[in-house]
């Protein structure tokens, strides 16, 4: 082969991280080691859900999740190092789920015509973490619409 054929792409090579779990070996593998019931699931969430260009599509169904541990709908855990913002504290923290259970018995929600000790505490940390001239918080129900509201 020349130099200049072997510089130009082919198809193998332009594939992105989610091609990579579409590839035949990949699912031949999957096939041989889930059952019908996952697979099944899969494809329902695949006719749902958009997956965005640089997205790999799911890989399993999940039954559960505590710790560090992920437990799928075959009974099957495995210990999760995905790195979302949860593995700190891990999934069902007892500590964390308490507060939020107790949160939401009292206030589940505040809007900012009114104000409560939680929120008033939280903005404070959160003042007391950024620079100088950042003196003031707006929480958001996410990032979208804090981009939105700035």
């Amino acid at each position: 082969m020349s130099s200049a054929t072997q510089s130009i792409p082919t198809q193998e090579s332009l594939r992105i991280e989610g091609d990579i779990n579409l590839s035949p070996h990949r699912q031949a593998w999957h096939n041989r080691h889930t059952d019908e019931e996952t697979r099944r699931l899969l494809a329902v969430d695949a006719d749902y859900f958009l997956h965005q260009a640089m997205s790999t599509p799911c890989l399993n169904v999940l039954r559960s999740a505590k710790g560090a541990w992920l437990e799928d709908i075959e009974g099957r855990r495995y210990l999760d190092f995905h790195g979302n913002n949860v593995h700190q504290v891990g999934f069902g923290h007892p500590r964390v789920v308490a507060a939020v259970i107790d949160q939401i018995n009292r206030l589940p929600f505040c809007t900012r015509r009114y104000t409560n000790e939680p929120a008033i505490h939280l903005a404070g940390k959160l003042v007391g973490f950024a620079p100088d001239d950042l003196s003031r918080v707006l929480f958001a129900p996410g990032g979208t619409s804090a981009i939105g509201m700035a």
